[in-house]
C-alpha cells in the first residue's frame, strides 16, 4: 500500500485523511477518529441551535420570519360555526342554520393589470371599483361575496382559472322558513354568524360556539387552498335547540288579525300579546307594521320596532280592573260598595275629572267597572291613599321591566306619590300619568287572571320536570278568591255589553282608548285603541292584549277598534288549543244571545 504522507496535493491530502481504509493503518487512527465524531457533533450541535433560535425561541429576527412567511404562504381565516336551532314550544322551526358558498380574495396576488381585473369583475358580479380599491389592501384575506344563493353562484360559474387569487369556502347562513312570523322576537343575526336583534342576540351565547380557525394557503401549483374541517359547517351536537314558548299558529292568528284591524283603523302601528296565566309563557307576541327574516330592512326603523316591548302607552280605562282587585283584596272595598257617581264629574284644585258614560245615579264596584267611571275610580283610591295605590301598581308590573332583556325594553314611567298633586292623584287612579308597555299589561292581566300570582314574563318553554326542582313559589298579588271575584266582573262587563264577545266563549275584558308617548318628541301622541281580554272568564286560562297606535278614524274608542282584534284572535286560538287537546274552554251556549238590550260602546 503506498503511504499517502507522499502525496502532495492538498484535496488528496484530505481526502485521505478521512478515508478510513487508510485511517486503520496509521499507528494514530484511534485519535483520529475521536476528532472526526467531536467535529460532527458539534457540527450538528451548532445546526440544532440555529433551529432552535430560529423556531423556539422568541427573538426578533424568528417574529419577522414568521410574519413574512405568513404573508406569503398563508393566511388565518376565522368561520363561524352554524347556531343552534330556535323552534316554537311544539317544536316547529324558526331560524336554522343552513351551508352556503362564500368567495373571497387574496388581494396580495391579484392581477395589476386593469384588463384581466375588469374580466375578473365581470365575471364574479363585483363592481370594478371594488376591485381596484383592493389593491391598497392591508389585509391578505377579504370577503367579496358572502353566503350566495345556487342561483348566484351558478351566475358565476367556474372561477379556476382565477384560482391563484380567488376561491369559495363553505360556511353557514341563516334562514327563517317563517319569513315575517315572529320577525321582531326572532331577530336576526350578521354575515359573521352573530346576533343583532331578538332573540338571536340575547341568547347568542346559548346558540352560538366558538368559531373555527382556518388556513388559507396557495399549493405548488400556485392554487388557493383553505384547509376547512369536514364539520365545519355542520351543526354541533352539543347545541341543543332553543325551544320558544310561542305557539307558531297562535302567532300566526295574532299576526292576522293585528294587519286587518291595523289595516282597517287606519293605524300607524299595533301590538298584540296572548299570554298563558297559568304559567306565564307568551304563546304570541305580535307588532305590526312587521319584516322578512331573510331580508331585514335597513331604512325601515318602524317595520323592525318591537313595539309590545319598546313603546310605551298611557292605558287609560284598561287598568282599572286591576287597581279594583287590588282594593277588594286589601278590604278597602266590597263587591257592594256604592259609589257617588250622578252627573260623572267631580271638581279638584287644579281641574276637574268626568266620566264619558255619565250617569244619573250610584254605581257599586261592578258598576264603576261597567261604566268605565273616573270618577268612581278616584273614590276608590281616595279611601285606599296614594301610597297603596302606588305601591299596588309597582307590585302588579307596572313600574318596573317585565325582564325579556330586549334592548331599549320599557321599565315603566311611574312618579312617586309625594310628587302627585290632586289632579295626578285622581288621573293615576283610572290609568293616565303614567306609561307602560302592552308587554306589562299582559303580565299585569295575567297576575290579575291567574289565581293572583306573579310567575313573570316567560320567552322560553318551560320544562315541567325541571320546574319541579324550581325552589319557592310565586309571587302572590292578590288572592285566588278575589282574582276569581275581578275575572268574573270582567266577564259581567262583556255579557252587558258588545265589546269583544266571542260566541259561545265566556269572555272577560276591558277596552281602553290610550295615548302614546313619544321620547322623541317628548309629548302624547293622537289615540291609541287598547282591548284587554281573558278567556274564558270564570276559570281564565289566557290573556289577550290588542293595542292599535295612532288610529285615524273616529270614534277611536278601543272596544270598535280594538275588540274586534281580540275576538278574532281569541276565537281562533281556542278553536285551535281545543283541537290540539292543549286545554278545553267549556261552551257557553247562551253567551251573548240574549244580551242585546244595551250596546253602548265602552271607552
Amino acid at each position: 500500500m503506498k503511504n499517502y504522507k507522499n502525496k502532495t496535493s492538498f484535496i488528496q491530502k484530505a481526502k485521505n485523511y478521512f478515508n478510513p481504509k487508510l485511517i486503520q493503518v496509521e499507528f494514530n487512527y484511534r485519535k483520529r477518529a475521536f476528532i472526526m465524531s467531536a467535529i460532527f457533533f458539534a457540527a450538528l450541535f451548532l445546526i440544532l441551535m440555529r433551529y432552535a433560535y430560529l423556531t423556539v425561541l422568541p427573538t426578533d429576527l424568528r417574529t419577522k420570519l414568521l410574519a413574512t412567511g405568513s404573508r406569503q404562504f398563508e393566511t388565518s381565516v376565522t368561520l363561524s360555526k352554524p347556531r343552534a336551532t330556535i323552534t316554537d314550544r311544539n317544536g316547529k322551526v324558526l331560524a336554522v342554520s343552513v351551508s352556503s358558498t362564500s368567495l373571497f380574495i387574496l388581494t396580495r396576488k391579484m392581477p395589476k393589470d386593469e384588463e384581466t381585473l375588469r374580466k375578473v369583475a365581470k365575471q364574479i358580479k363585483v363592481p370594478y371599483q371594488d376591485l381596484e380599491a383592493l389593491k391598497k389592501e392591508k389585509k391578505n384575506f377579504v370577503w367579496l361575496r358572502r353566503q350566495m344563493t345556487q342561483t348566484e353562484l351558478n351566475e358565476i360559474g367556474s372561477i379556476k382559472k382565477w384560482k391563484n387569487f380567488l376561491d369559495t369556502v363553505e360556511e353557514p347562513k341563516r334562514i327563517y322558513p317563517e319569513k315575517d312570523v315572529a320577525a321582531q322576537l326572532i331577530g336576526f343575526v350578521g354575515a359573521d354568524g352573530s346576533g343583532l336583534e331578538g332573540v338571536e342576540k340575547i341568547y347568542n351565547t346559548r346558540l352560538t360556539e366558538k368559531p373555527t380557525k382556518v388556513d388559507a394557503r396557495r399549493d405548488a401549483r400556485g392554487r388557493v387552498v383553505i384547509d376547512t374541517p369536514n364539520d365545519a359547517s355542520k351543526p354541533s351536537q352539543n347545541l341543543p335547540n332553543l325551544r320558544l314558548s310561542i305557539d307558531l299558529s297562535i302567532q300566526q292568528f295574532a299576526q292576522n288579525a293585528l294587519r286587518d284591524g291595523a289595516i282597517k283603523s287606519k293605524a300607524k302601528g299595533g301590538s298584540a300579546v296572548v299570554i298563558d296565566v297559568t304559567s306565564g309563557e307568551l304563546l304570541a307576541i305580535a307588532s305590526y307594521p312587521t319584516y322578512d327574516l331573510n331580508n331585514p330592512p335597513n331604512n325601515d326603523p318602524d317595520a323592525r320596532r318591537f313595539r309590545p316591548v319598546m313603546d310605551a302607552i298611557e292605558l287609560g280605562s284598561a287598568s282599572k280592573p286591576m287597581w279594583i282587585a287590588k282594593a277588594l283584596d286589601l278590604g278597602i272595598i266590597t263587591p257592594n260598595t256604592m259609589f257617588d257617581v250622578r252627573g260623572g264629574k267631580m271638581f279638584l284644585p287644579g281641574g276637574k275629572i268626568r266620566d264619558d258614560h255619565p250617569v244619573d245615579h250610584s254605581l257599586d264596584t261592578q258598576g264603576v267597572l261597567r261604566y268605565s267611571s273616573n270618577v268612581g275610580m278616584y273614590q276608590i283610591s281616595l279611601k285606599a291613599g296614594r301610597e297603596k295605590l302606588y305601591e299596588s301598581l309597582m307590585k302588579v308590573g307596572f313600574g318596573r321591566s317585565p325582564g325579556t332583556g330586549f334592548p331599549g325594553e320599557w321599565k315603566g314611567r311611574i312618579h312617586k306619590p309625594e310628587n302627585w298633586s290632586e289632579m295626578r292623584f285622581a288621573n293615576m287612579s283610572f290609568g293616565q300619568g303614567y306609561a307602560i308597555s302592552a308587554l306589562q299589561l299582559a303580565h299585569a292581566v295575567s297576575i290579575m287572571a291567574g289565581g293572583g300570582q306573579d310567575r313573570g314574563v316567560n320567552l322560553i318553554a318551560k320544562d315541567k320536570e325541571a320546574e319541579k326542582n324550581f325552589v319557592g313559589p310565586p309571587i302572590q298579588f292578590i288572592s285566588k278568591e278575589t282574582s276569581k271575584l275581578v275575572s268574573n266582573m270582567m266577564g259581567k262587563v262583556i255579557e252587558e255589553s258588545n265589546a269583544g264577545r266571542i260566541p259561545g266563549v265566556y269572555v272577560g275584558g276591558k277596552t281602553g282608548t290610550a295615548q302614546i308617548w313619544s321620547n322623541k318628541d317628548k309629548a302624547y301622541s293622537e289615540r291609541t285603541a287598547v282591548y284587554q281580554g281573558i278567556i274564558p272568564a270564570n276559570n281564565p286560562k289566557l290573556a289577550i292584549i290588542v293595542v292599535l297606535d295612532e288610529v285615524r278614524v273616529r270614534p277611536a274608542y278601543g272596544a270598535m277598534l280594538a275588540g274586534p282584534v281580540f275576538s278574532q284572535i281569541g276565537r281562533r286560538t281556542v278553536d285551535y288549543l281545543n283541537s290540539q287537546g292543549v286545554f278545553s274552554v267549556e261552551p257557553f251556549a247562551n253567551a251573548y244571545l240574549s244580551k242585546t238590550e244595551d250596546k253602548t260602546p265602552l271607552q
